[in-house]
């Protein structure tokens, strides 16, 4: 096929697949430079449009790739106007299941984690798994909040597991890609191929967002048996997930009671000193300069999540390139204005709500909709909660305020709050990252 229309068809899939401002940044100005023995060569502005592709579409444009030309290709990148690689070339996407590290990230490294109160569990037992696979802990079963730096780790895990072990083969797959993979294994007749790569050709298999299995019966009926093949032959497993086993609905028992029978490693969102650290690593490594009004606006904008922290950095950066204006908090507000602009001087719920969201990655109208689930009750208790601690509104008015709920709905959600305050440093962390986001104080 033709690379420009290769190229033209990728790029109408994506469009419908990523927000419009975020294709027209990063993914659009990138061009098609070759495509020889399997490997794609793009051309893109700099390493920051680089990383921002390689962390955040890397497995849907492969997917579009493979559903064109029906095979999976190496995406290696040059940058514009210097048409051989600054770094070494970046293979992003393995294409046999031989290779050493299927999916393995080589940026996300445990040199380049941030450690905290937050995580130092995590990262202790993640680290012991590296260097002693299968013998410490299996499975590791590292759950939390999205964008707390998981998959960080997990590819710092595989990347140590690399490096100490020459006949080391680590897989790291999204659950999502695992479970497309087996969909299409079996419409296709190619279910030895997949199992021989899971079960016989790893020495450890990392996968990320477990809870994807929920009430899949047919993917958990695959799984349990590459978990126990996997197991048995001494072959370390490290699993992701927002929430512990028992909370993952539609699982089977017997996967649950496999999961709890290894190590629970959990992750918290990083206190403001911890968030400031990792701001700064991640700046170094786009050779950014963030003073320290801009660094301390965006600690209270991202609310303790690590991967909004990034993408604002990488849009940052990426502003600062094609403006070629100093990176300065009156910067950010120019060119980012709903992000940055000053705070309202009283918060409204509709913010509150918003602000909720965000730190436990939902939308807002997943707080105010009917939908009654794990996942949900807690955010929406503590929206609540923050709705009547923060304005003068009645519970009548905030039950209409949070889809017209009965004023006794309310006032069950504040009360559990206020109950798990005392005694749940957690809950009360949590609240305290969001009010800061909304550059409240406890107490007011």
């Amino acid at each position: 096929m033709d690379l420009p229309i290769l190229w033209d068809q990728v790029l109408r899939a994506m469009r419908r697949r990523i927000n419009p401002q975020d294709f027209e940044v990063w993914l659009e100005p990138a061009l098609p430079i070759q495509l020889e023995n399997g490997v794609l060569t793009l051309e893109v502005n700099n390493k920051y449009y680089r990383d921002w592709i390689i962390e955040n579409q890397l497995v849907p444009l492969n997917e579009e790739i493979r559903q064109i030309l029906g095979f999976s290709v190496t995406i290696e990148f040059v940058y514009r106007d210097d048409h051989t690689t600054q770094d070494a070339p970046l293979p992003v996407q393995a294409v046999a299941a031989a290779s050493r590290g299927v999916g393995v990230n080589a940026y996300q490294n445990f040199d380049n984690f941030v450690v905290g109160e937050c995580n130092k569990f995590a990262h202790a037992a993640a680290r012991a798994v590296a260097d002693r696979p299968a013998l410490s802990y299996n499975p590791l079963y590292i759950y939390g909040s999205s964008g707390l730096g998981k998959t960080h780790l997990l590819h710092a895990i595989a990347n140590e597991m690399l490096a100490r072990d020459p006949e080391a083969k680590v897989v790291y797959v999204p659950c999502e890609e695992f479970l497309n993979e087996l969909v299409n294994g079996m419409r296709h007749s190619r279910m030895d191929e997949i199992r021989a790569k899971y079960r016989k050709h790893a020495t450890a298999l990392i996968i990320d967002d477990i809870q994807i299995l929920s009430g899949k019966e047919r993917t958990q009926e695959e799984f349990f048996h590459t978990f126990n093949a996997l197991q048995n032959s001494g072959r370390q497993i490290v699993l992701s997930s927002d929430v512990v086993p028992r909370d993952i609905q539609k699982l089977e028992p017997r996967l649950r009671t496999r999961f709890e029978g290894g190590l629970l490693a959990d992750m918290q969102a990083p206190d403001k000193e911890t968030l400031l650290a990792i701001l700064g690593k991640k700046a170094d490594g786009l050779r950014m300069h963030v003073p320290n009004d801009l660094a301390d606006a965006i600690a209270h904008q991202v609310s303790g999540n690590i991967r909004e922290l990034e993408g604002l950095l990488n849009r940052l950066a990426a502003l600062h390139s094609f403006y070629n204006e100093p990176i300065t908090l009156e910067f950010a507000r120019k060119r980012l204005p709903n992000l940055f602009a000053p705070a309202p001087s009283q918060v409204t719920v509709a913010a509150i709500i918003e602000a909720v969201a965000r730190f436990h990655n939902l939308r807002s109208a997943d707080l105010t909709g009917d939908r009654r689930t794990r996942t949900l009750t807690r955010p929406r208790h503590i929206a609540m909660f923050l709705s009547r601690k923060h304005t003068n509104l009645s519970f009548p008015e905030l039950g209409r305020e949070f889809g017209n709920r009965d004023h006794s709905t309310i006032q069950h959600g504040v009360g559990k709050v206020e109950e798990e305050l005392s005694d749940n440093p957690d809950l009360s962390y949590k609240i305290r990252l969001i009010e800061q986001s909304l550059n409240l104080r406890m107490g007011t």
